[in-house]
């Protein structure tokens, strides 16, 4: 699933190509139709996050500041920075590459289960995954990302909860 080369596309729109899949990097380009690309705020403990516009424009907030991102920008996210992807409004498409750097094992967890669960269509209007299933993602990939707001401590109990009532409900994660 995660090898370069791989391409999936969802009944609403969006591609995902993977480019890059080494333990040193993780990178995929992204096709974003119209009002799709929207992640709630989170944080990684684990990996650097870049995105860079190849096409079009999309909105990304990092470390407290929302920007308007075009073609050839780029946004880094630190470790440990809050940020929201880059996505789309009603009327704008974009292209965008994603990087993560190194490429820890949550990130392998996640890309494969969210690509299988995009190509389903089961994912949430923005065309990303539903909490309940980022918390089976969690529970499996041993986290490395987190929500801001509740505690990490509290959202791996909830993990563990979530998890197992997200597989019961057919999300099981990708390992």
């Amino acid at each position: 699933m995660l090898a370069p080369g791989t391409v999936v596309r969802s009944p609403r729109g969006t591609v995902v190509e993977v480019v890059e899949n080494t333990p040193d990097r993780f990178r995929v380009r992204r096709e974003l139709p119209p009002a799709t690309g929207r992640t709630p705020s989170h944080r990684h403990t684990n990996g650097v996050e870049t995105f860079r516009v190849l096409d079009g424009e999309a909105t990304a907030t990092a470390a407290g500041e929302t920007r308007l991102l075009r073609v050839g920008d780029v946004l880094e996210v630190p470790i440990g920075a809050a940020h929201v992807h880059p996505h789309t409004a009603s009327d704008a498409i974009a292209v965008i590459e994603q990087t993560i750097e190194p490429r820890p094992r949550f990130v392998e967890v996640f890309f494969g289960s969210w690509l299988t669960w995009l190509a389903e269509g089961r994912v949430d209007a923005q065309d990303e995954p539903t909490m309940l299933a980022v918390m089976a993602v969690i529970r499996e990939g041993g986290g490395g990302t987190w929500v801001v707001g509740p505690p990490v401590v509290a959202q791996k109990a909830l993990a563990a909860a979530l998890g197992r009532i997200a597989a019961r409900r057919g999300y099981r994660a990708v390992t």
